[in-house]
């Protein structure tokens, strides 16, 4: 059953289909999500995760992916603009590999992320103890700068991504506990000095910081990165933001999308942007 949306919805350009390993719903089906909810703006960002390429089909995933990109521009050609997208997971893993694939893909919007640490492969089963969730902010943060450092994409994704699995700092605003799992406190000002150094970066090299809405609903109660590091974002000249829903099903298209640029706005921005063939273009707010 479809959500409804509250709000209006001008893009969300980060989605998977079942061109990623973890996807449920067809390509199509997800531009048609889009489509009936008034998107203007639309990407699907399907995963590419670099250290598991050789375990499942990423190789087939990512030749079919423009053809599926094609058909679903044509579809919508005039009502709904379609970008060719891909969330490239872990590239640090394999550069070569990596850099090989972007360059073979002409891509109009890359997403740049991580999704587990040296020592922590699954960020949903790190042990439930002190030194085992710094461990894994610490390794996290580190990979979050050196990707950043690395910068052969277009966005940041979901910045505080652990905090889904682990916990969040009470600071920021009363939490939602992930499911049935023990909230636990984790001082984030801790991570202060390195998350600046990851927003400078890619303020440096005019990469976007994205604002995933899944946060909001996979157990957190507000956005990664939430307002704290965003406004830390504008603060320091970033002026590169853009939005996505991280949906993995065509029902959860746009979910949160209108609360997120709500706190966009209000935290001064009036713009997010898209990009095409690489290139930023402004959509207001």
């Amino acid at each position: 059953m479809e959500k409804e949306i509250y709000g209006s919805v001008p893009v969300d350009l980060h989605n998977h289909s079942t061109l990623s390993h973890d996807g449920f719903d067809e390509p199509m089906k997800m531009a048609e999500r889009a489509f009936g909810l008034g998107i203007k703006h639309f990407a699907l960002t399907d995963h590419i995760e670099i250290e598991k390429f050789d375990k499942w089909d990423f190789a087939g995933a990512v030749a079919r992916s423009h053809g599926v990109f094609l058909e679903i521009k044509e579809r919508f050609e005039g009502k709904m603009n379609v970008y060719y997208g891909a969330e490239l997971g872990q590239a640090l893993y394999d550069l070569p590999l990596a850099e090989k694939i972007l360059a073979e893909q002409d891509y109009d919007f890359v997403l740049g992320s991580s999704h587990r640490t040296p020592s922590y492969p699954a960020l949903n089963k790190v042990p439930d103890t002190d030194a085992d969730r710094k461990r894994c902010l610490d390794e996290y943060f580190e990979s979050e700068l050196a990707i950043a450092e690395w910068g052969k994409f277009c966005s940041l994704a979901h910045l505080t991504f652990p905090l889904r699995f682990l916990t969040v700092d009470i600071s920021r605003g009363a939490p939602v506990p992930n499911g049935d799992k023990p909230f636990r406190e984790v001082d984030m000002t801790a991570y202060d000095k390195i998350i600046d150094k990851i927003l400078e970066t890619i303020i440096r090299k005019d990469i976007a910081l994205e604002v995933n809405s899944s946060g909001i609903r996979k157990g957190l109660g507000f956005p990664m990165p939430d307002a704290e590091y965003l406004r830390r974002y504008r603060e320091k000249g970033g002026k590169l933001v853009t939005v996505g829903s991280d949906a993995h099903r065509a029902s959860d298209i746009g979910a949160d999308i209108p609360q997120c640029l709500s706190m966009i706005k209000d935290i001064g921005f009036s713009e997010i942007c898209v990009f095409s063939r690489k290139e930023p273009r402004f959509i207001p707010i």
